[in-house]
């Protein structure tokens, strides 16, 4: 699964520059964020709901003590093909895990909170694509 590889991959970041060349799997350099980067089909109705399991997801980290990292969802703008005036799609989400944290530094295993956010988002959508991304560093993000 993708999830698995990306998980992999931010492991990857925590190891020195040097050993990390080394290895088959590890990243390019990042002179930025790294960011996983999700383009989310919203299944009818899911909108709230969806949006509501971004704030659970972002709360999780927080109750468990992540800080750093940064969580978004920008929904997409498209053309109404009736009016032709511009509006958010009630179909698509992206979402922006910046700096997540590796896997190691967030045990979720048996955790219910986890487990309600995730359910939350595949009740509410399925991810059509992901992406594990290098950002620009931009000013500070909050």
């Amino acid at each position: 699964m993708r999830t698995a590889f990306l998980l992999t991959a931010l492991l990857a970041i925590q190891a020195t520059s040097a050993f990390a060349q080394q290895k088959p799997n590890a990243l390019p350099a990042c002179n930025g964020d790294v960011a996983i980067v999700r383009v989310s089909e919203i299944k009818p109705g899911g909108m709230k709901g969806f949006m509501d399991a971004v704030a659970a997801h972002k709360a999780w980290y927080r109750a468990n003590g992540v800080t750093d990292n940064v969580i978004v969802a920008s929904r997409v703008i498209v053309k109404d093909e009736a009016t032709g005036a511009m509006k958010y799609s009630d179909t698509e989400v992206i979402t922006y895990h910046i700096r997540p944290p590796a896997s190691d530094r967030t045990p979720h295993r048996g955790d219910a909170a986890w487990n309600a956010y995730v359910k939350q988002y595949k009740d509410t959508s399925d991810i059509k694509n992901e992406y594990l991304t290098c950002l620009p560093k931009l000013t500070p993000l909050k």
